[in-house]
């Protein structure tokens, strides 16, 4: 099974946490938030995970990289300039999902 991760959005309601970083990389116990999502996925054993990135996405991209340290593939997709909200972002990340796949915020 595929899952995207939609990570894309401004946090406004995190700040001034997410001033300089997005919302899946702040810190809970030790961690950022993302590697809780994709351990969970790796647990559930989904190894193909599309990121939808905008808003510094480029962090959580550094972090993760290709998947391989989580056991997980991951493929991104970037929003660009102009953030698309959820509809958007996932019809931007077509070319990259299958027929069938779940949605994580």
């Amino acid at each position: 099974m595929q899952v995207a991760i939609l990570a894309g959005g401004l946090a406004t309601r995190l700040r001034p946490m997410t001033e300089s970083m997005p919302k899946s990389m702040i810190d809970v116990e030790g961690k950022p938030f993302i590697n809780y999502q994709l351990a969970t996925l790796r647990d559930q054993r989904v190894t193909d995970v599309v990121l939808c990135l905008g808003y510094l996405g480029e962090q959580i991209e550094r972090h993760v990289g290709d998947g391989r340290s989580f056991n997980i593939h991951i493929k991104y997709s970037y929003e660009g300039e102009r953030l698309l909200g959820t509809a958007g972002a996932l019809k931007n990340a077509e070319p990259l999902l299958h027929d069938q796949f779940f949605v994580m915020y």
